[in-house]
């Protein structure tokens, strides 16, 4: 009865202390209390003590064990596989600690660690494990479209400028996108995906001009003859072409868990781009009209002239682009440290990424999480700061709810290991999005998922040459940027084999 009263007024000391450092503990005590606790299923008592117990370095088997099972029933998963690691460091032929560390990594996602654990338990303790463990893995589908605001801009019936003589501008209308994506086990510590993207994007270019034409006003008679009288007024057109760019996309990525909490992530993505180029040809030429006409010796008399125009020729295009991506992440217990980078080729230009990113999950599971990131990025000597911000929870049983904001201009950057490439040809501004994910079963997983844009897109005009009558070609190109937005929804399946 007295030890049982000194256990508990130690247990009650190290709950009301404001500092750990205050209570002294030793073996004894820690074995006595933990063990208690964890009979009479106090897992905030198991905690509390094993904390004070390992600050004051004290640490054995059976109190790794003990934390790590108070914190998997307190469904706190990620500081659970912390302590049950550990765990197996002291004793690695545990099954009661394999099946739950086992489990921890199963409901955190991280089905590498899972399965080179799995490997490494003898077979005939295997029973309380999942033993399902085949080739292909899952099998993911999704499909969306972009509605764009883009297509048809307020300020097209000005594209040429007060002082300008041409303009152009290459619109994005709305798209489609497609996705079929495959997760495949290589080794217990390799996972390999392949995913392959279909976008079809509906665009026109415009093109606006102004031309200084000859037009006959009149033809007045005269006793020696006609006159022929012409004005030369600058006449503006408006030409459009419309045409859709096709874009097939390749995306490979390894996942390989290399222990201790590390994981590294390789990854490749291939772009093959095809559509009908539009080129404006400028062109001027000296001509002559008839200016008047002598009826006494029955002859036309012409005047010399400068009449210029513009044609336009369509022509097949196609490209191949590449990024090569690289990932590093290092579990730190309810954090998650990755760093990444980039290299890329697309559109002419070469891009580098390398970016920080800390995932937090401050629930100990997956029911509340967030990533923060930041990038640097550069492109021909022009450097861009990205920001990120992810924030996702579970809010029924069955489904899960995220929100993100991208902060800068992802023109040509890439997200998530290079899986999702923004390589059109306007500025973004920023990004929102949301989505849900509803679990159907064990094996089946629904998701919709909403995101907008805010992006610009870049109108060119040239002004007006000084000297207008020698016949000079267009100069001075200008460049605007016209604000514009997006809204796209996209509805995806996966199969958990």
């Amino acid at each position: 009865m007295k030890k049982d009263l000194l256990l508990f007024i130690a247990a009650f000391m190290l709950m009301i202390s404001p500092s750990l450092a205050e209570t002294k503990l030793d073996f004894m005590t820690v074995d006595r209390l933990t063990y208690r606790y964890y009979e009479e299923q106090k897992w905030d008592s198991v905690i509390v003590v094993g904390k004070q117990a390992l600050h004051e370095d004290i640490d054995f088997f059976y109190l790794r064990v003990r934390m790590g099972i108070a914190y998997f029933e307190k469904k706190e998963y990620f500081p659970a596989t912390v302590h049950l690691r550990k765990a197996r460091e002291f004793n690695s032929g545990d099954p009661l600690v394999a099946d739950y560390l086992y489990r921890a990594y199963l409901y955190t996602n991280r089905n590498e660690e899972a399965r080179v654990l799995r490997a490494a338990i003898p077979a005939e303790e295997r029973k309380p494990l999942d033993t399902k463990s085949g080739f292909l893995e899952s099998v993911h589908f999704e499909s969306g479209y972009t509605f764009s605001s883009g297509n048809s801009p307020d300020n097209l019936s000005t594209l040429t400028q007060r002082d300008s003589i041409y303009g152009e501008q290459d619109l994005y209308g709305n798209s489609l996108y497609e996705n079929l994506g495959l997760t495949m086990k290589i080794s217990n510590r390799v996972s390999l995906s392949v995913a392959y993207n279909y976008l079809n994007f509906a665009k026109t270019k415009y093109f606006q001009y102004g031309l200084v034409e000859d037009q006959l006003t009149g033809i007045s008679d005269s006793s020696w003859g006609k006159s022929y009288h012409y004005q030369f007024p600058r006449v503006l057109h408006d030409t459009s072409v419309s045409y859709n760019v096709r874009q097939n996309e390749v995306h490979l990525e390894a996942i390989i868990a290399l222990g201790g909490g590390f994981r590294i992530m390789p990854a490749i993505h291939w772009i093959y781009d095809s559509y009908a180029l539009t080129d404006s040809r400028f062109r001027f030429d000296t001509v002559r009209d008839t200016a008047s006409y002598t009826s006494a010796n029955d002859t036309y008399h012409t005047f010399p002239f400068v009449r210029k125009s513009y044609s336009f020729e369509q022509k097949d295009t196609a490209y191949s682009n590449w990024v090569a991506s690289l990932t590093v992440t290092k579990e730190l217990g309810i954090f998650n440290l990755g760093l990444s980078g980039s290299w890329s080729n697309l559109n002419g230009m070469t891009q580098i990424q390398a970016g920080l990113s800390l995932t937090y999950y401050p629930l100990g599971n997956l029911n509340f999480y967030g990533t923060t990131a930041i990038t640097g990025f550069s492109q021909d000597k022009i450097y861009r700061l990205l920001l990120s911000q992810v924030l996702g929870v579970k809010a029924t049983r069955w489904m899960w709810l995220e929100g993100n904001f991208y902060y800068g201009d992802y023109t040509n950057a890439n997200i998530f290991n290079g899986s999702v490439v923004y390589n059109n040809s306007d500025m973004i501004d920023y990004r929102a999005g949301a989505s849900m994910v509803f679990m159907v079963g064990r094996h089946i997983q629904l998701s919709l998922m909403y995101q907008y844009f805010r992006k610009e897109s870049q109108q060119l005009f040239y002004i007006r040459p000084r000297n207008p009558g020698a016949g000079e070609n267009p100069q001075n190109p200008k460049i605007k940027n016209n604000p514009y937005n997006t809204n796209t929804l996209i509805g995806g399946i996966t199969w958990k084999l």
